[in-house]
Protein backbone atom coordinates (compact mmCIF):
# COMPACT_ATOMS: atom_id res chain seq x y z
CA UNK A 1 0.00 0.00 0.00
CA UNK A 2 2.83 2.43 0.59
CA UNK A 3 4.37 1.68 -2.50
CA UNK A 4 0.88 2.76 -4.33
CA UNK A 5 0.58 6.03 -1.87
CA UNK A 6 4.00 6.83 -3.54
CA UNK A 7 3.76 6.48 -6.77
CA UNK A 8 0.24 8.48 -6.76
CA UNK A 9 1.46 11.38 -4.88
CA UNK A 10 4.75 11.31 -7.51
CA UNK A 11 1.59 11.45 -10.50
CA UNK A 12 -0.35 14.15 -8.85
CA UNK A 13 3.06 16.40 -8.65
CA UNK A 14 3.67 15.90 -11.97
CA UNK A 15 -0.09 16.74 -13.21
CA UNK A 16 0.33 19.56 -11.17
CA UNK A 17 3.60 21.04 -12.10
CA UNK A 18 2.41 20.35 -15.89
CA UNK A 19 -0.86 22.42 -14.53
CA UNK A 20 1.12 25.42 -13.60
CA UNK A 21 3.40 25.31 -16.83
CA UNK A 22 -0.04 25.60 -19.05
CA UNK A 23 -1.01 28.56 -16.89
CA UNK A 24 2.28 30.57 -17.87
CA UNK A 25 2.06 31.46 -21.61
CA UNK A 26 5.22 31.46 -24.30
CA UNK A 27 5.81 35.44 -24.75
CA UNK A 28 9.17 35.34 -25.79
CA UNK A 29 8.78 36.08 -29.64
CA UNK A 30 7.23 39.10 -28.11
CA UNK A 31 9.89 40.56 -26.35
CA UNK A 32 12.15 40.51 -30.03
CA UNK A 33 12.07 42.92 -32.33
CA UNK A 34 13.39 42.87 -35.76
CA UNK A 35 15.31 45.24 -37.43
CA UNK A 36 14.44 46.81 -40.50
CA UNK A 37 17.81 47.33 -42.88
CA UNK A 38 19.32 50.18 -44.65
CA UNK A 39 18.72 49.97 -48.04
CA UNK A 40 20.87 51.63 -50.50
CA UNK A 41 18.90 50.21 -54.20
CA UNK A 42 21.45 51.66 -56.60
CA UNK A 43 19.05 51.09 -59.67
CA UNK A 44 20.86 51.21 -62.55
CA UNK A 45 23.76 52.85 -61.10
CA UNK A 46 27.42 50.79 -61.46
CA UNK A 47 29.83 50.10 -58.54
CA UNK A 48 32.52 50.78 -61.04
CA UNK A 49 33.23 54.32 -62.52
CA UNK A 50 35.75 55.85 -65.01
CA UNK A 51 35.80 59.84 -64.97
CA UNK A 52 38.28 62.54 -65.77
CA UNK A 53 40.14 64.21 -63.49
CA UNK A 54 38.36 68.18 -63.14
CA UNK A 55 34.95 66.04 -64.52
CA UNK A 56 32.04 65.89 -62.23
CA UNK A 57 31.17 62.56 -60.78
CA UNK A 58 27.55 62.01 -59.78
CA UNK A 59 25.98 59.04 -58.30
CA UNK A 60 22.32 59.00 -57.18
CA UNK A 61 21.80 55.77 -55.09
CA UNK A 62 17.76 55.76 -53.02
CA UNK A 63 18.62 55.11 -49.98
CA UNK A 64 16.22 54.69 -46.85
CA UNK A 65 14.57 52.77 -43.56
CA UNK A 66 11.32 52.07 -43.23
CA UNK A 67 10.60 53.52 -39.91
CA UNK A 68 12.68 56.10 -39.56
CA UNK A 69 12.85 58.98 -41.11
CA UNK A 70 15.23 60.32 -43.34
CA UNK A 71 16.58 63.47 -41.01
CA UNK A 72 17.37 60.48 -38.67
CA UNK A 73 20.15 59.31 -41.36
CA UNK A 74 23.27 60.84 -42.00
CA UNK A 75 25.95 60.03 -44.77
CA UNK A 76 29.55 59.89 -45.79
CA UNK A 77 31.34 59.27 -48.76
CA UNK A 78 35.13 58.81 -48.34
CA UNK A 79 37.59 58.38 -51.03
CA UNK A 80 40.87 56.32 -50.37
CA UNK A 81 43.44 54.72 -51.95
CA UNK A 82 46.84 55.29 -54.53
CA UNK A 83 48.73 56.59 -51.35
CA UNK A 84 45.93 59.71 -50.56
CA UNK A 85 45.04 60.15 -46.99
CA UNK A 86 41.50 59.37 -47.01
CA UNK A 87 38.97 62.35 -47.43
CA UNK A 88 35.16 62.79 -46.99
CA UNK A 89 33.86 64.34 -50.38
CA UNK A 90 30.48 64.53 -49.91
CA UNK A 91 27.98 64.11 -47.10
CA UNK A 92 24.76 64.22 -48.69
CA UNK A 93 22.78 61.13 -49.76
CA UNK A 94 23.57 61.57 -53.20
CA UNK A 95 27.13 62.57 -54.82
CA UNK A 96 28.07 65.54 -56.90
CA UNK A 97 31.91 65.86 -56.69
CA UNK A 98 34.40 67.62 -58.92
CA UNK A 99 37.24 65.38 -59.20
CA UNK A 100 40.60 67.17 -57.54
CA UNK A 101 42.35 63.67 -57.31
CA UNK A 102 45.47 63.25 -59.60
CA UNK A 103 44.78 60.81 -62.56
CA UNK A 104 45.84 56.97 -61.77
CA UNK A 105 45.91 53.64 -63.73
CA UNK A 106 45.08 52.13 -60.78
CA UNK A 107 41.45 52.61 -59.22
CA UNK A 108 40.65 54.79 -55.83
CA UNK A 109 37.90 53.70 -53.58
CA UNK A 110 34.94 55.25 -52.90
CA UNK A 111 33.39 54.15 -49.59
CA UNK A 112 29.39 55.33 -49.01
CA UNK A 113 28.50 54.68 -45.43
CA UNK A 114 25.02 55.29 -44.15
CA UNK A 115 24.44 55.63 -40.23
CA UNK A 116 21.12 55.37 -38.51
CA UNK A 117 21.59 57.60 -36.16
CA UNK A 118 18.94 56.30 -33.96
CA UNK A 119 21.02 53.14 -33.24
CA UNK A 120 24.10 53.69 -35.18
CA UNK A 121 23.61 51.28 -37.25
CA UNK A 122 26.27 51.40 -40.57
CA UNK A 123 25.44 49.98 -44.00
CA UNK A 124 28.17 50.49 -46.42
CA UNK A 125 28.69 50.02 -50.50
CA UNK A 126 32.38 49.99 -52.18
CA UNK A 127 32.70 51.90 -55.50
CA UNK A 128 36.08 51.32 -57.82
CA UNK A 129 36.57 54.76 -59.37
CA UNK A 130 39.11 55.02 -61.87
CA UNK A 131 40.31 58.44 -62.36
CA UNK A 132 41.91 59.42 -65.44
CA UNK A 133 44.04 62.13 -67.11
CA UNK A 134 41.86 64.12 -69.85
CA UNK A 135 44.88 66.31 -70.63
CA UNK A 136 45.79 65.60 -74.45
CA UNK A 137 47.29 67.91 -77.11
CA UNK A 138 46.29 71.26 -76.89
CA UNK A 139 47.87 75.11 -76.12
CA UNK A 140 49.41 75.73 -72.21
CA UNK A 141 48.26 78.86 -70.61
CA UNK A 142 50.20 80.80 -67.91
CA UNK A 143 48.26 83.51 -66.67
CA UNK A 144 48.52 86.05 -62.96
CA UNK A 145 45.72 87.43 -62.41
CA UNK A 146 48.06 89.68 -58.89
CA UNK A 147 51.69 90.22 -60.72
CA UNK A 148 53.09 88.11 -58.13
CA UNK A 149 51.81 84.58 -58.56
CA UNK A 150 50.93 82.30 -61.66
CA UNK A 151 48.28 79.45 -62.71
CA UNK A 152 48.42 76.65 -65.44
CA UNK A 153 45.43 76.47 -67.87
CA UNK A 154 45.16 73.71 -70.39
CA UNK A 155 43.25 74.62 -73.89
CA UNK A 156 42.46 71.81 -75.92
CA UNK A 157 40.05 73.08 -79.05
CA UNK A 158 39.74 72.59 -82.46
CA UNK A 159 42.79 75.10 -83.37
CA UNK A 160 45.26 73.38 -81.17
CA UNK A 161 44.04 69.53 -80.60
CA UNK A 162 43.39 66.71 -83.39
CA UNK A 163 39.86 65.23 -83.72
CA UNK A 164 38.28 68.26 -81.50
CA UNK A 165 35.46 69.54 -82.95
CA UNK A 166 34.36 73.43 -82.48
CA UNK A 167 31.77 72.26 -80.19
CA UNK A 168 34.05 70.24 -77.94
CA UNK A 169 36.20 73.26 -77.30
CA UNK A 170 37.17 73.17 -73.44
CA UNK A 171 39.58 75.11 -71.20
CA UNK A 172 40.42 73.16 -68.17
CA UNK A 173 41.50 76.17 -65.51
CA UNK A 174 43.57 76.47 -62.77
CA UNK A 175 45.45 73.07 -63.23
CA UNK A 176 48.54 73.55 -61.11
CA UNK A 177 46.74 75.21 -58.28
CA UNK A 178 43.69 73.30 -58.05
CA UNK A 179 46.04 69.69 -58.44
CA UNK A 180 48.46 70.96 -55.62
CA UNK A 181 47.33 73.66 -53.51
CA UNK A 182 48.92 76.46 -54.20
CA UNK A 183 50.17 78.96 -57.11
CA UNK A 184 53.20 79.19 -58.73
CA UNK A 185 55.36 81.70 -56.68
CA UNK A 186 56.25 83.96 -59.30
CA UNK A 187 54.80 85.56 -62.85
CA UNK A 188 55.39 82.91 -65.67
CA UNK A 189 58.36 84.00 -67.96
CA UNK A 190 58.69 80.60 -69.90
CA UNK A 191 56.84 76.95 -70.24
CA UNK A 192 57.60 73.77 -71.72
CA UNK A 193 55.77 70.34 -72.13
CA UNK A 194 58.04 67.86 -73.21
CA UNK A 195 57.53 63.86 -73.54
CA UNK A 196 60.64 61.16 -74.59
CA UNK A 197 60.03 57.90 -74.08
CA UNK A 198 58.45 57.12 -70.69
CA UNK A 199 59.93 60.38 -69.33
CA UNK A 200 57.59 63.36 -69.39
CA UNK A 201 56.84 66.92 -67.98
CA UNK A 202 56.11 70.34 -67.86
CA UNK A 203 58.51 72.94 -66.80
CA UNK A 204 57.13 76.56 -65.62
CA UNK A 205 60.03 79.06 -65.38
CA UNK A 206 59.65 82.68 -63.81
CA UNK A 207 62.19 85.37 -62.82
CA UNK A 208 63.27 83.68 -59.46
CA UNK A 209 61.54 80.22 -59.29
CA UNK A 210 61.45 76.89 -60.98
CA UNK A 211 58.23 74.43 -60.60
CA UNK A 212 57.13 71.07 -62.54
CA UNK A 213 54.77 69.11 -63.02
CA UNK A 214 53.62 65.63 -64.55
CA UNK A 215 51.31 66.87 -67.52
CA UNK A 216 49.52 63.47 -67.19
CA UNK A 217 48.24 64.46 -63.80
CA UNK A 218 49.54 67.57 -63.12
CA UNK A 219 50.66 66.49 -59.52
CA UNK A 220 54.13 68.18 -58.67
CA UNK A 221 57.39 66.58 -59.69
CA UNK A 222 60.46 69.29 -58.04
CA UNK A 223 61.39 72.51 -57.47
CA UNK A 224 64.20 75.08 -57.96
CA UNK A 225 67.05 73.52 -56.46
CA UNK A 226 66.02 69.94 -56.64
CA UNK A 227 66.04 69.74 -60.31
CA UNK A 228 69.87 70.41 -60.68
CA UNK A 229 73.19 68.37 -60.03
CA UNK A 230 74.24 71.43 -58.88
CA UNK A 231 72.14 73.88 -57.14
CA UNK A 232 72.84 77.19 -59.37
CA UNK A 233 71.08 79.03 -56.84
CA UNK A 234 69.37 81.22 -58.97
CA UNK A 235 66.57 80.36 -61.44
CA UNK A 236 65.40 83.39 -63.55
CA UNK A 237 64.35 82.01 -66.42
CA UNK A 238 64.47 83.58 -70.05
CA UNK A 239 63.95 80.54 -72.16
CA UNK A 240 62.87 76.60 -72.28
CA UNK A 241 63.56 74.83 -75.20
CA UNK A 242 63.72 71.26 -76.20
CA UNK A 243 65.55 69.41 -78.69
CA UNK A 244 63.25 66.30 -79.72
CA UNK A 245 66.06 64.21 -81.56
CA UNK A 246 68.15 62.97 -78.62
CA UNK A 247 65.25 64.36 -75.87
CA UNK A 248 67.43 67.01 -74.25
CA UNK A 249 65.40 70.24 -72.53
CA UNK A 250 67.76 73.25 -72.95
CA UNK A 251 67.33 75.74 -69.80
CA UNK A 252 68.30 79.72 -69.94
CA UNK A 253 69.25 80.90 -66.90
CA UNK A 254 71.03 83.66 -65.42
CA UNK A 255 72.46 83.69 -69.01
CA UNK A 256 73.63 80.26 -69.00
CA UNK A 257 72.08 76.96 -70.40
CA UNK A 258 72.11 73.87 -68.42
CA UNK A 259 70.92 70.78 -70.41
CA UNK A 260 68.60 67.87 -69.13
CA UNK A 261 69.04 64.73 -71.79
CA UNK A 262 65.60 63.15 -70.82
CA UNK A 263 67.22 59.60 -71.93
CA UNK A 264 66.56 56.61 -69.52
CA UNK A 265 63.64 58.94 -66.91
CA UNK A 266 66.49 61.60 -66.24
CA UNK A 267 64.55 64.49 -64.70
CA UNK A 268 67.90 66.35 -63.66
CA UNK A 269 69.89 69.48 -64.83
CA UNK A 270 73.46 68.94 -66.22
CA UNK A 271 75.95 71.48 -65.29
CA UNK A 272 75.72 74.16 -67.81
CA UNK A 273 76.86 73.90 -71.31
CA UNK A 274 80.34 75.31 -72.07
CA UNK A 275 81.55 77.09 -74.72
CA UNK A 276 83.43 75.36 -77.41
CA UNK A 277 87.21 77.96 -77.02
CA UNK A 278 86.30 77.54 -72.86
CA UNK A 279 85.14 81.72 -73.44
CA UNK A 280 82.52 83.09 -71.15
CA UNK A 281 78.84 83.79 -72.24
CA UNK A 282 75.67 85.19 -71.56
CA UNK A 283 72.88 83.85 -73.40
CA UNK A 284 68.66 85.42 -73.14
CA UNK A 285 67.22 84.10 -75.84
CA UNK A 286 68.12 81.05 -78.06
CA UNK A 287 65.72 79.12 -80.46
CA UNK A 288 65.80 75.47 -80.93
CA UNK A 289 63.91 74.35 -83.62
CA UNK A 290 62.54 70.64 -84.65
CA UNK A 291 65.17 69.83 -87.04
CA UNK A 292 68.08 70.79 -86.70
CA UNK A 293 70.62 72.83 -84.26
CA UNK A 294 69.87 76.06 -82.32
CA UNK A 295 71.09 79.15 -82.05
CA UNK A 296 71.76 81.88 -79.76
CA UNK A 297 72.74 85.57 -79.17
CA UNK A 298 75.53 85.81 -76.39
CA UNK A 299 74.82 89.62 -75.07
CA UNK A 300 78.28 89.52 -73.35
CA UNK A 301 80.07 89.54 -76.45
CA UNK A 302 77.65 90.18 -78.98
CA UNK A 303 77.97 86.68 -81.20
CA UNK A 304 76.27 83.76 -82.54
CA UNK A 305 76.63 80.87 -80.53
CA UNK A 306 74.87 77.51 -82.19
CA UNK A 307 73.97 74.11 -80.29
CA UNK A 308 75.87 71.26 -80.65
CA UNK A 309 72.83 69.13 -79.66
CA UNK A 310 73.65 68.83 -75.71
CA UNK A 311 77.19 69.01 -74.88
CA UNK A 312 78.63 72.34 -75.56
CA UNK A 313 77.91 76.13 -77.41
CA UNK A 314 79.76 76.52 -80.72
CA UNK A 315 81.61 78.89 -81.90
CA UNK A 316 81.71 80.47 -85.31
CA UNK A 317 85.14 80.60 -87.09
CA UNK A 318 85.56 84.11 -88.29
CA UNK A 319 88.81 82.95 -90.17
CA UNK A 320 87.02 80.97 -92.54
CA UNK A 321 84.14 83.13 -93.35
CA UNK A 322 83.88 84.76 -97.21
CA UNK A 323 84.72 87.53 -98.23
CA UNK A 324 81.65 88.48 -99.56
CA UNK A 325 79.95 87.05 -96.38
CA UNK A 326 77.08 90.02 -95.39
CA UNK A 327 78.28 89.62 -91.41
CA UNK A 328 80.20 88.37 -89.19
CA UNK A 329 78.36 85.59 -86.51
CA UNK A 330 81.54 87.17 -83.39
CA UNK A 331 80.95 90.78 -84.68
CA UNK A 332 77.58 92.14 -83.39
CA UNK A 333 78.77 94.09 -80.41
CA UNK A 334 76.56 96.83 -79.70
CA UNK A 335 73.37 95.24 -80.08
CA UNK A 336 70.55 92.97 -77.69
CA UNK A 337 68.71 90.41 -79.43
CA UNK A 338 64.43 90.99 -79.45
CA UNK A 339 63.67 87.85 -81.11
CA UNK A 340 64.21 85.00 -82.86
CA UNK A 341 62.65 82.35 -85.30
CA UNK A 342 62.97 80.04 -88.19
CA UNK A 343 61.65 81.02 -91.37
CA UNK A 344 61.58 79.59 -94.82
CA UNK A 345 63.79 77.14 -96.67
CA UNK A 346 66.30 76.66 -93.74
CA UNK A 347 66.17 79.63 -92.36
CA UNK A 348 67.22 81.51 -89.25
CA UNK A 349 65.66 85.08 -87.91
CA UNK A 350 67.91 86.97 -85.65
CA UNK A 351 66.09 90.22 -84.76
CA UNK A 352 68.99 92.59 -83.15
CA UNK A 353 68.49 96.37 -81.85
CA UNK A 354 71.10 98.38 -81.06
CA UNK A 355 71.94 98.78 -76.94
CA UNK A 356 72.25 101.48 -74.63
CA UNK A 357 76.45 100.89 -73.44
CA UNK A 358 75.17 101.95 -70.34
CA UNK A 359 72.60 100.31 -69.70
CA UNK A 360 73.57 97.51 -71.75
CA UNK A 361 69.55 97.21 -72.83
CA UNK A 362 68.06 97.89 -76.24
CA UNK A 363 68.55 101.80 -76.98
CA UNK A 364 65.57 104.48 -77.07
CA UNK A 365 65.30 105.22 -81.28
CA UNK A 366 67.37 102.33 -81.94
CA UNK A 367 68.51 100.66 -85.46
CA UNK A 368 66.49 97.33 -85.49
CA UNK A 369 67.50 94.81 -88.09
CA UNK A 370 67.15 91.07 -88.86
CA UNK A 371 69.65 89.10 -89.61
CA UNK A 372 69.55 85.78 -91.53
CA UNK A 373 71.94 82.76 -91.09
CA UNK A 374 71.15 78.97 -92.34
CA UNK A 375 70.20 76.88 -89.84
CA UNK A 376 73.00 74.05 -90.36
CA UNK A 377 76.31 74.53 -88.88
CA UNK A 378 78.78 73.74 -92.22
CA UNK A 379 81.17 71.17 -91.06
CA UNK A 380 83.96 71.89 -93.96
CA UNK A 381 84.26 75.26 -93.31
CA UNK A 382 83.88 75.06 -89.35
CA UNK A 383 80.99 77.80 -89.99
CA UNK A 384 77.64 78.75 -90.30
CA UNK A 385 76.35 80.22 -93.42
CA UNK A 386 75.17 84.51 -93.00
CA UNK A 387 72.64 84.99 -95.70
CA UNK A 388 71.69 88.69 -95.45
CA UNK A 389 70.79 91.35 -93.68
CA UNK A 390 67.31 93.38 -93.55
CA UNK A 391 67.05 96.62 -92.79
CA UNK A 392 63.49 96.63 -90.56
CA UNK A 393 63.86 100.76 -89.79
CA UNK A 394 61.75 102.07 -92.42
CA UNK A 395 58.73 100.08 -91.09
CA UNK A 396 55.75 101.61 -89.75
CA UNK A 397 55.72 101.43 -85.64
CA UNK A 398 58.59 99.32 -85.47
CA UNK A 399 60.39 101.43 -82.76
CA UNK A 400 57.29 100.38 -80.69
CA UNK A 401 57.26 96.44 -81.82
CA UNK A 402 57.33 93.89 -78.90
CA UNK A 403 57.47 90.99 -80.65
CA UNK A 404 58.48 89.00 -84.01
CA UNK A 405 57.84 85.96 -85.45
CA UNK A 406 57.54 84.01 -88.89
CA UNK A 407 56.77 80.53 -90.26
CA UNK A 408 58.46 77.89 -92.51
CA UNK A 409 56.39 77.96 -95.24
CA UNK A 410 56.90 81.74 -96.35
CA UNK A 411 59.36 84.66 -96.87
CA UNK A 412 57.34 86.90 -94.03
CA UNK A 413 58.18 88.41 -90.73
CA UNK A 414 55.23 89.51 -88.56
CA UNK A 415 55.37 92.16 -86.36
CA UNK A 416 53.44 93.25 -82.94
CA UNK A 417 53.07 96.53 -81.46
CA UNK A 418 50.73 96.38 -78.17
CA UNK A 419 47.96 96.94 -80.53
CA UNK A 420 48.90 96.20 -84.29
CA UNK A 421 50.33 92.91 -86.32
CA UNK A 422 51.61 93.84 -89.36
CA UNK A 423 53.91 91.82 -91.89
CA UNK A 424 56.90 92.22 -94.04
CA UNK A 425 56.79 90.15 -97.24
CA UNK A 426 60.39 89.62 -98.01
CA UNK A 427 59.70 87.07 -101.35
CA UNK A 428 59.66 90.95 -103.49
CA UNK A 429 62.56 92.33 -104.28
CA UNK A 430 60.99 95.83 -102.68
CA UNK A 431 60.15 94.22 -98.90
CA UNK A 432 56.33 95.16 -98.48
CA UNK A 433 54.59 96.12 -95.22
CA UNK A 434 51.02 95.72 -94.66
CA UNK A 435 48.70 95.82 -91.29
CA UNK A 436 47.07 92.94 -90.89
CA UNK A 437 45.54 93.10 -87.47
CA UNK A 438 44.08 95.44 -85.02
CA UNK A 439 43.39 94.14 -81.16
CA UNK A 440 40.14 94.70 -79.88
CA UNK A 441 39.09 97.75 -78.39
CA UNK A 442 40.53 98.27 -74.91
CA UNK A 443 43.03 95.19 -75.34
CA UNK A 444 46.91 94.86 -75.77
CA UNK A 445 48.66 92.43 -77.20
CA UNK A 446 51.21 90.61 -74.80
CA UNK A 447 52.24 87.56 -76.88
CA UNK A 448 52.32 86.43 -80.24
CA UNK A 449 54.03 83.00 -81.88
CA UNK A 450 53.22 81.29 -85.31
CA UNK A 451 51.66 77.38 -84.94
CA UNK A 452 54.09 75.12 -86.03
CA UNK A 453 52.46 71.71 -85.72
CA UNK A 454 49.83 69.27 -86.99
CA UNK A 455 47.62 69.47 -84.10
CA UNK A 456 44.49 71.35 -85.13
CA UNK A 457 42.80 73.44 -87.95
CA UNK A 458 41.80 76.57 -88.45
CA UNK A 459 39.30 78.14 -91.09
CA UNK A 460 39.90 80.95 -93.55
CA UNK A 461 37.61 82.49 -96.18
CA UNK A 462 38.35 81.32 -98.95
CA UNK A 463 40.62 83.88 -101.55
CA UNK A 464 39.94 82.97 -105.10
CA UNK A 465 35.87 81.51 -104.17
CA UNK A 466 33.87 79.49 -106.57
CA UNK A 467 30.57 81.20 -107.61
CA UNK A 468 29.38 78.07 -107.98
CA UNK A 469 30.20 77.02 -104.18
CA UNK A 470 28.62 77.48 -101.24
CA UNK A 471 31.34 77.16 -99.18
CA UNK A 472 33.42 79.94 -99.21
CA UNK A 473 35.29 78.95 -96.03
CA UNK A 474 38.41 76.87 -95.78
CA UNK A 475 38.94 74.47 -92.49
CA UNK A 476 43.00 73.46 -93.30
CA UNK A 477 45.85 71.82 -91.05
CA UNK A 478 47.18 74.54 -88.75
CA UNK A 479 50.45 74.25 -89.21
CA UNK A 480 52.11 77.07 -90.42
CA UNK A 481 49.26 78.81 -90.92
CA UNK A 482 47.56 80.09 -87.92
CA UNK A 483 49.02 83.00 -85.30
CA UNK A 484 48.25 82.51 -82.09
CA UNK A 485 47.85 85.77 -80.11
CA UNK A 486 47.43 86.51 -76.51
CA UNK A 487 45.70 89.72 -75.57
CA UNK A 488 44.89 91.64 -72.45
CA UNK A 489 42.05 94.32 -71.03
CA UNK A 490 43.44 96.13 -68.73
CA UNK A 491 39.82 98.09 -67.36
CA UNK A 492 38.07 94.96 -67.01
CA UNK A 493 41.76 92.75 -65.76
CA UNK A 494 40.58 90.14 -68.50
CA UNK A 495 43.33 88.18 -70.40
CA UNK A 496 42.01 86.24 -73.91
CA UNK A 497 43.76 83.57 -76.44
CA UNK A 498 43.45 84.52 -80.05
CA UNK A 499 43.67 82.56 -83.11
CA UNK A 500 43.85 84.08 -86.69
CA UNK A 501 44.60 82.28 -89.77
CA UNK A 502 47.25 82.80 -92.52
CA UNK A 503 44.28 83.41 -95.34
CA UNK A 504 47.23 83.48 -98.03
CA UNK A 505 50.50 81.70 -97.97
CA UNK A 506 53.68 83.93 -99.57
CA UNK A 507 52.21 87.19 -98.75
CA UNK A 508 51.35 86.63 -94.67
CA UNK A 509 47.82 87.45 -95.10
CA UNK A 510 45.79 87.34 -92.19
CA UNK A 511 42.33 86.43 -91.95
CA UNK A 512 40.24 89.53 -91.69
CA UNK A 513 36.62 88.31 -90.51
CA UNK A 514 37.13 88.29 -87.14
CA UNK A 515 34.12 85.74 -86.84
CA UNK A 516 36.58 82.80 -87.98
CA UNK A 517 39.23 83.90 -85.45
CA UNK A 518 39.32 81.49 -82.21
CA UNK A 519 38.64 83.14 -79.06
CA UNK A 520 39.12 81.74 -75.42
CA UNK A 521 38.53 84.35 -72.81
CA UNK A 522 38.36 84.21 -68.22
CA UNK A 523 42.51 84.48 -68.05
CA UNK A 524 44.24 87.01 -66.02
CA UNK A 525 47.16 88.42 -67.58
CA UNK A 526 48.63 85.54 -70.06
CA UNK A 527 52.54 85.89 -69.69
CA UNK A 528 54.21 82.72 -70.92
CA UNK A 529 52.25 80.29 -74.16
CA UNK A 530 53.53 76.86 -75.92
CA UNK A 531 52.42 74.27 -77.46
CA UNK A 532 51.44 70.45 -75.72
CA UNK A 533 51.93 67.72 -78.07
CA UNK A 534 50.03 64.46 -77.19
CA UNK A 535 51.59 61.58 -74.71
Amino acid sequence: KLKVMKIKTLLVALLGSLFLASCFEDDSSLNYKLMNPIVIDLGDEPTTYKVFAFDTLEIKPITYKEGVPDADLSFKWTLEGNTIIPKVIDSTMTLKYMVDVSAQNNAYKLVYEVRDNTTDIIQEQVFDVTVMSPFGSGLIVCDTKDEMTSDVSLIMAYNFTDSYHKEQDTVMRNLFSSVNGRKINGVATAVRSTTYQVNRSLTIGTDHTLDRVDPFNYSYIDGNGDMFVIDPGQYNVTTIGYDPQIGAELLAITGKIYPRSMQQDNKVYSYYLQTSDMSDYYMGIFYRPAWENGIGFDEKNGRLLEFDSDDQLKVFNSAKLPADAPFDQNKLQGFTCLAMFSGDDSQMHIILKEKDPKTGKAKTNGKIYSYITLRTYDPETDNGKPLKIIDLNSFPEIQDARFFEGTETQNVIYYATSTKIYSINLAIANPLVTLEYTAPEGEEITSMMAWKEYQGKVDYTNPNPNADADDKVIEVSNNNRMIVLSTYNPSSREGFVRTVAIATLGTGTLEKNRELHGEFGGFGRITATNIQKAF
